[in-house]
């Protein structure tokens, strides 16, 4: 679900590492849509998690690091919130658009029990998600007896959420702390990990963590792209550790097969995967991870509206994925790459 671009220079391998999370995403949500039980890797986890979760965690440690950058570099609130916007709402719009009247539509026509599409329904369906929380989950009826009829996209909603954190970052960058005063942002990285530990181990009865971190399990979320960001603050100590982001992996794998993830899992993700991002250098000629990410979800249902499901997971996780990956690479060509032109 991370929507930035790679840091300058590319000598990194955040780009790779993004689309690996997204194809994680598309890896759990094949198992939802196309009504195949319960996942692998939740059944490795002990459920403890799932795939889609444990990756948009990974996305959150990610967007942290990146996302500070930008501030950094910037210097200044305007410049980081147009260069955020750009970032994120032109790839946003797309998918609501294309989902609403190209997918839709088709998944309409080929679900024999779906009510008819229609195109009040899908203006409806953007107009009402358009300031990126996403209230109206679905396109008139069309999801109708299909394994996961609740929404015709639940990957959106983690943006408004990665939203609320750039807002995060931008009152520590015109407090001046991510520049001169690192040692705060790594108290408020504490403070929230201190909020997270009360959810995960504290009594239902006495939880002194924001109701809204309690009632939508964001906390883990939060904590990744807290610590993240502090990361990019300490990135001479962090960078610098070489070697050490097996160690943090090998963490994550045991917390995730022993338990703990739900404490630990994504601070030890998050490290892992920033100092993997520095330890190779991986270029890779377009960046699919942003599309991939929001365009999957409709793309599976319309496959389950096909039966595709019916001849097993591999052919429909397959399939998922080269459909997704060319309207991943239009979105890139068409939509995204253009305005992230104009972020200078």
């Amino acid at each position: 679900m991370n929507a930035n671009a790679s840091p300058a220079g590319r000598d990194n391998a955040f780009d790779l590492i993004r689309l690996l999370l997204a194809v994680t995403v598309v890896y759990g949500h094949a198992y939802l849509v196309g009504g195949f039980g319960d996942e692998g890797f939740a059944r490795f986890c002990k459920m403890q998690t799932t795939a889609g979760p444990f990756a948009v965690t990974g996305f959150f440690g990610i967007s942290g690091f990146l996302v500070t950058r930008s501030f950094a570099l910037r210097g200044n609130a305007m410049g980081f919130i147009k260069a955020r916007l750009l970032r994120i709402l032109p790839g946003f719009y797309f998918a609501l658009a294309f989902t609403a009247f190209c997918l839709a539509p088709l998944i309409a026509h080929h679900n024999p029990t779906a009510g008819p599409w229609d195109v009040s329904s899908a203006f409806q369906y953007v107009w009402r998600n358009a300031a990126v929380r996403v209230t109206d989950p679905g396109v008139g009826d069309v999801l109708r007896g299909l394994p996961s009829g609740e929404a015709i996209n639940a990957s959106l909603w983690t943006l408004f959420p990665e939203l609320c954190c750039y807002g995060l970052v931008l009152v520590m960058g015109v407090l001046g702390l991510i520049r001169h005063s690192r040692a705060n942002v790594l108290l408020i990285a504490a403070a929230i990990l201190l909020l997270h530990a009360a959810i995960v181990v504290g009594s239902k009865d006495f939880i002194i963590a924001p109701t809204f971190l309690q009632l939508t399990g964001l906390s883990p979320y939060v904590v990744a792209f807290a610590v993240g960001s502090c990361a990019y603050c300490f990135q001479d100590q962090v960078v610098g550790a070489s070697g050490a982001w097996s160690a943090w992996l090998i963490v994550a794998l045991i917390l995730l097969y022993f338990g703990g993830w739900s404490l630990l899992g994504p601070v030890a993700l998050t490290l892992g995967l920033i100092m993997a991002a520095h330890a190779f250098r991986v270029t890779l000629p377009v960046d699919l991870s942003y599309g991939t990410y929001l365009l999957h979800f409709p793309v599976l249902q319309l496959l389950t509206a096909l039966e595709l499901n019916r001849h097993g997971f591999t052919a429909y996780f397959a399939t998922s994925l080269i459909v997704t990956g060319a309207l991943a690479t239009l979105s890139w060509f068409a939509v995204e790459r253009p305005f992230l032109r104009l972020k200078a």
